[in-house]
């Protein structure tokens, strides 16, 4: 029997003028490009399914890549797209606008850019914004529920991980969705993911 209680598709958003310049954007607002807004344009087919609600991390860059796919899906400026911050990206800190590569991240969840946000950190938001909705899919007692969330390379990183129940950091460590890149991803019931259920304590001491 399918427990799924949420379907999620998360998109990562269009290139923006800071990712074609090879550099940190983290919470950062920059535009869209042009190539940005060409693979918003392609997302139209997708985002003209039927689902419950369309969601993005209310950065510039996410809602830009929905409303202009949204609106070559013929969808029309009634249909309501969600602003939730808990979608952001990871903060890189002082790293933010300056160019890539000049922190490497280590094989732990703990560690942060300077002044930024941790991987776990970020896990810990994802996840809690992620286990409202499977709270509220639960709550309805019907159809599991269907989202359509715009966001950011470090969330569909959390969220792929999450889903995979992955055992450790690895699964976030790994390649990231590219600009424009569409995963499907489906949730049961609300638990901490074993990656995420190890505590800082308990990782020092293993090692």
């Amino acid at each position: 029997m399918d427990d799924t209680l949420v379907h999620l598709t998360v998109i990562r958003h269009g290139e923006t003028t800071l990712n074609a310049a090879g550099r940190y954007t983290g919470q950062l607002d920059p535009p869209l490009t042009a190539r940005g807004r060409e693979q918003a344009l392609a997302l139209a087919p997708l985002v003209a399914g039927a689902f419950d609600r369309r969601v993005h991390s209310g950065a510039r860059r996410a809602a830009d890549t929905l409303r202009i796919a949204c609106a070559a899906a013929g969808l029309g400026h009634d249909v309501p797209l969600i602003a939730d911050p808990r979608w952001r990206e990871r903060s890189f800190g002082a790293l933010e606008g300056e160019p890539v590569g000049g922190w490497t991240q280590p094989p732990d969840l703990d560690a942060a850019p300077p002044g930024g946000e941790s991987y776990r950190v970020l896990g810990l938001r994802v996840l809690g914004a992620l286990q409202a909705l499977q709270l509220e899919s639960g709550e309805r007692g019907g159809a599991p529920l269907r989202v359509l969330l715009c966001a950011h390379s470090g969330v569909v990183r959390m969220l792929t991980a999450i889903a995979a129940d992955a055992p450790d950091a690895a699964a976030v460590l790994g390649p990231g969705a590219a600009n424009g890149e569409a995963r499907e991803l489906h949730y049961a019931a609300p638990r901490m993911p074993r990656f995420l259920a190890t505590s800082p304590a308990s990782s020092a001491a293993a090692s």
